[in-house]
């Protein structure tokens, strides 16, 4: 790790298009001139696994890369320079001079098969006969159709791919210097369109699968069908998916650990790393419902790392398809350091993509920056105190950033990863395994919202969660707590809930489960949902505080959105990642009266609030002064924010870029305190101030309030 950074860990991940082979060094000066530190990691995206298929071991022979492994899908250019032809040689002299700067170089993959296919725009240039055109019994063969790898699979001879992969990435890895693998898309996790509901339906994966379970099945599902037999694999894919589907998604997080076992048990003899992007942007749970990969086992099968797809902004300004996902995305990687603390986690960084030409740092800046501020800002309670919930970023991509780009990215990191919080001012969201394992067979059963959409869903209603804590930790947590789905919590677990007595308590649960916790004490607040069929019920304990009439006001809204049609259990999955999972409807009134119950229990509320559209993220640093993140969820507009305070402000300042200009102060009736020249508005007593957000954006203050009188 570089050493000027004690708490984090910076990656890049990029293509060679990003260097030039014309210098003597391959342009790594240069590089490092442009981006302006040293990161601790450069995954060098090769695209195509073939650089592992096609490698000569021992690397004797000097030979012309193909078009995609010099660059991203063979693109013809970036921003700053067109595609080189690189050789192996000239690659191996990359990543000797990389490697001399400190920065651990990784071998980027993905398992895409593009076939020359005529569909794909002609920047899509593999210029050659790809190796798995020879080998397409290891094509994912899925409902909605064959294409790209699937690492899982065996060989005609009955032979295991990850066997052959994992002799010839050792070579290759060797043999070119790298300090490790980073896969991703199609590699693992596995194609955009390889869910576990669409398969692979295969008969070696099947083979695979009632070898593993013991499961028979019916001779007419059990029998050979060819990939090619689109009914055939459909027909076994729907009988499979609707009535073994936990037995399916349980062979699949296995077969996915041994897999990984397999490769980072030779990688790790080879004192190699090996980084793993997550599945398609996905926290646990959906992580395991939609892709059959169970973040926990991997860091078990030996990953290193993996880098979470926190890219909200890049997904959606990509296409319109799907709701902009912002807290969803940027709540995810909290979940996963929950579910498995001890493995390293790093975020992407989504900045640009010449190939898939977007720019997020080039066309939402602010909303980039709000990215960075918030995955930085979400934190979990450990024996050694408040940590953050990830480790460090991954540049996605860093091929065709300018220096200007660069240093403005710096900047915001810098700010992003300052000093930590004493203590965050939201609830703490108390995470178990035991209810998140319980929540598979009771969502297949009833889709009912999981822990993540009830979080994401009441952050977007101004109820964040800025900290989360796992219930074995529940002992060195203090203030506000929230247990979405406490009744799937186990009874031990539910009994250390009630007996949590240093703060509030709020929990969900379905309204016909009749949740209450154990012992004598009553809710101060609860409520349920006056409209949907399925009926979610909120409770708040040690809230005697509270207006009721002003929490619930909102119940009875809704928008008129429709529920799940017929029996749950056979609702339509989503096919493909950009859609989202399907959900019990709950009614816009009932999740705005949740967010509002859960802001009212910001520790920080009797010290500074705000109106509940204005998302507050609030934390008490060292000195004592509270560090308050304000998002803008309008794309378009600035947001002026008055932020009311109980005691007046002593000092304020922004700590992002923007504004640059003196905080505005209002008076105790809410009315801007203008500056005279005759000094007299310094005898007004402040009641808070104007804050002001960018389109889309985050702005940053750190508040000092006076002493009580």
């Amino acid at each position: 790790m570089n050493q000027a950074r004690k708490d984090h860990e910076m990656f890049i991940w990029t293509p060679l298009i990003g260097f030039d082979k014309e210098r003597e060094d391959k342009g790594v000066a240069d590089y490092y001139s442009t981006i302006g530190f040293k990161p601790d990691g450069i995954s060098l995206f090769l695209f195509s696994p073939d650089i592992v298929h096609h490698h000569e071991d021992g690397m004797e022979r000097e030979r012309v890369l193909p078009p995609d492994n010099c660059n991203y899908y063979g693109n013809v250019r970036n921003e700053i320079r067109d595609i080189q032809e690189w050789t192996n040689f000239e690659l191996r002299e990359l990543v000797a001079g990389l490697e001399s700067r400190g920065a651990e170089t990784y071998m980027g993959l993905m398992g895409v098969y593009v076939d020359k296919d005529p569909r794909h725009p002609s920047h899509y240039n593999t210029g050659h006969r790809e190796w798995l055109a020879d080998h397409k019994e290891l094509m994912g063969v899925w409902t909605i159709g064959a294409a790209s790898l699937n690492v899982l699979k065996r060989f005609k001879d009955g032979t295991y791919y990850e066997d052959y992969f994992l002799e010839k990435v050792r070579r290759a890895l060797k043999d070119y210097g790298f300090s490790g693998l980073h896969v991703a898309d199609n590699f693992c996790p596995p194609g955009s369109g390889g869910s576990a509901k669409n398969g692979d339906y295969s008969d070696d994966m099947i083979d695979q699968f009632t070898a593993h379970t013991g499961i028979e099945l019916p001779a007419e599902i059990s029998a050979s069908v060819d990939d090619r037999d689109r009914e055939g694999i459909q027909k076994r894919g729907t009988y499979i998916w609707n009535r073994y589907k936990r037995e399916w998604l349980s062979f699949l997080t296995w077969r996915w650990a041994a897999f990984w076992e397999k490769v980072c048990r030779g990688l790790h003899e080879d004192g190699k790393k090996v980084i793993v992007n997550n599945a398609w942007c996905s926290e646990p749970f959906e992580a395991i419902y939609r892709y059959g990969i169970d973040y926990k086992k991997l860091y078990e099968a030996g990953v290193d790392y993996i880098a979470a797809e926190s890219v909200a902004t890049s997904v959606h300004m990509a296409r319109e398809l799907g709701p902009y996902r912002m807290y969803n995305y940027m709540t995810m990687p909290t979940l996963m350091k929950a579910y498995a603390p001890e493995g390293k986690l790093i975020c992407l960084n989504g900045v640009k993509d010449s190939t898939e030409e977007w720019s997020t740092v080039g066309h939402f800046a602010s909303n980039v920056e709000r990215e960075i501020y918030s995955l930085t800002h979400y934190f979990v309670h450990t024996r050694d105190g408040l940590r953050r919930s990830m480790d460090g970023f991954l540049v996605c991509l860093g091929d065709g950033l300018t220096r200007e780009e660069w240093a403005w990215l710096r900047e915001r990191w810098e700010i992003g990863f300052a000093e930590l919080p004493r203590t965050v001012l939201t609830p703490t969201f108390i995470w178990s395994d035991h209810a998140m394992h319980e929540l598979l067979p009771d969502y297949i059963e009833t889709k009912r919202w999981s822990m993540h959409k009830t979080i994401y869903e009441f952050a977007k209603a101004g109820g964040q969660i800025g900290a989360v804590a796992r219930i074995e930790d529940l002992d060195i947590v203090s203030g506000p707590i929230f247990i979405p789905n406490i009744d799937l919590m186990s009874e031990a677990e539910i009994g250390r809930i009630s007996a949590y007595d240093r703060g509030p308590v709020i929990c969900t649960s379905p309204s016909d489960r009749r949740f209450r916790l154990p012992g004598a004490q009553e809710p101060d607040i609860s409520f349920q949902d006056p409209i949907a069929d399925f009926k979610m019920r909120i409770s708040g304990y040690r809230m005697g505080y509270l207006d009721y009439a002003d929490i619930t006001a909102s119940l009875g809204e809704d928008d008129g959105s429709a529920d799940v049609e017929g029996d749950p259990r056979y609702a339509e999955d989503p096919g493909i990642w950009r859609l989202d999972l399907v959900y019990r409807k709950a009614s816009t009134g009932f999740v705005r009266a949740c967010g509002k119950l859960l802001r009212a229990a910001y520790a920080s509320a009797g010290d500074l609030s705000a109106d509940i559209e204005h998302p507050m993220l609030p934390m008490r640093m060292s000195d004592g002064t509270i560090r308050l993140l304000i998002g803008n969820d309008n794309r378009l507009q600035y947001r002026l924010p008055v932020v009311r305070t109980k005691r007046a402000v002593e000092r304020i300042a922004s700590k992002s870029k923007f504004p640059a200009l003196p905080v505005k102060m209002v008076d105790r009736e809410g009315r801007t305190i203008l500056p005279r020249s005759d000094r007299s508005h310094e005898s007004i007593v402040s009641g808070g101030f104007i804050a002001k957000i960018p389109p889309g954006g985050m702005t940053i203050f750190e508040v000092a309030l006076a002493d009580e009188e």
